[in-house]
């Protein structure tokens, strides 16, 4: 499953949208990542034979782009042609050009960096549209960060989340994570293998119900609780 088969009603163009519909399946992963596979442990990227090891553990990593922290901006993989990359490298960056050209973020081979337009929105959505198991992960380096998409990992990162802990992770995101709250309940229960219910004010899916209230043009929720149908 991926954000773009995702049944809900969403401007498929905009970026705000993609990121919204990405970003909670995204950031349990990421962080389910950092606790079975990262730990203390240091990182070492081979971009030429396209892999990234956490100490000793090794899985297989392409490249999506770099952030720029001189110039303030993000540079797509198959848009370095200095670096030199081998083209296998930025297979990734390559896939999200071929399905998202319609969207200004990813078929602009550079753009400045703000609060929204930034590596790890741009690689949330990436792994989003992803028809496979990945994650992401910054790797900084003096002036700026290589951003690269990892494959490969332990399936326990990836296995959907029992609703109690769904509930949990979606108000962890909505404290400190600017979105759309009604994209963001229907992208985690899509890609947590949930069908849904939806109207313009509820979803209802996989065991829970979220209610919603539009402010400024945006969904926000009211309430969520759990139901005695998954």
């Amino acid at each position: 499953m991926n954000i773009l088969d995702c049944p809900i009603e969403f401007d498929k163009g905009d970026f705000f949208s993609l990121v919204s519909l990405s970003a909670g399946a995204a950031i349990a992963r990421q962080l389910a990542m950092g606790e079975t596979v990262i730990g203390n442990s240091g990182w070492n990227v081979d971009i030429k034979n396209g892999t990234i090891a956490f100490g000793n553990r090794k899985f297989d990593s392409g490249i999506l782009g770099t952030e720029s922290e001189i110039e303030g901006t993000w540079l797509w993989g198959w848009a370095n042609k200095e670096s030199g990359l081998p083209e296998r490298a930025a297979a990734p960056a390559r896939r999200a050009l071929k399905l998202l050209k319609a969207v200004p973020e990813f078929s602009n081979p550079s753009f400045m960096l703000d609060d929204l337009h930034n590596g790890h929105n741009i690689a949330m959505v990436c792994c989003g549209i992803s028809d496979s198991n990945v994650c992401y992960y910054r790797c900084p380096y003096d002036g700026g960060a290589l951003f690269v998409q990892i494959s490969g990992l332990p399936g326990e990162i990836f296995a959907p989340l029992a609703p109690e802990r769904l509930a949990r992770k979606y108000f962890e995101v909505i404290q400190s994570f600017y979105c759309d709250h009604r994209l963001l309940a229907a992208g985690m229960l899509w890609l947590n293998g949930h069908e849904f219910k939806e109207s313009a004010a509820r979803i209802e899916g996989g065991g829970i119900a979220f209610d919603f209230e539009e402010v400024g043009g945006l969904n926000r929720v009211t309430n969520v609780s759990m139901t005695l149908t998954p």
